[in-house]
């Protein structure tokens, strides 16, 4: 998510993330003219040292947030629960597709800037 404007820069989804899943994901949300400074991530172990090499390498500065804080984050803390409230708690999601379509009919797909 993009702190300024609050736009979903990249939306995907996956049963088993791995740290090469995450890092492909960054690959195609970071072009290479991006406007991007930082990203921020909790410690997750997939986020690894090799992840934050490749994104530095990118050219974004990689922030880790504190540990148990979950409000360093409060953006994406924010945005997960107003997805989680508007959407999700009004339907029930019947299958991997549905809930993929989703962010569709929410306006939550890729935005170009």
């Amino acid at each position: 998510m993009e702190v300024g404007s609050r736009r979903l820069l990249h939306l995907n989804a996956t049963t088993h993330p791995t740290a090469e899943w995450t890092l492909q994901q960054f690959r195609e949300t970071l072009p290479g003219d991006h406007p991007n400074r930082f990203v921020i991530h909790d410690r997750d172990a997939i986020f690894s040292a090799r992840l934050d090499d490749e994104l530095t390498g990118l050219g974004v500065r990689v922030v880790t947030t504190p540990v148990r804080s979950p409000k360093a984050n409060a953006f994406c803390e924010r945005l997960i629960g107003t997805i989680r409230r508007e959407c999700l708690d009004f339907l029930i999601v019947t299958s991997r597709p549905v809930l993929g379509g989703l962010h569709h009919e929410y306006g939550l797909e890729k935005q170009a800037g």
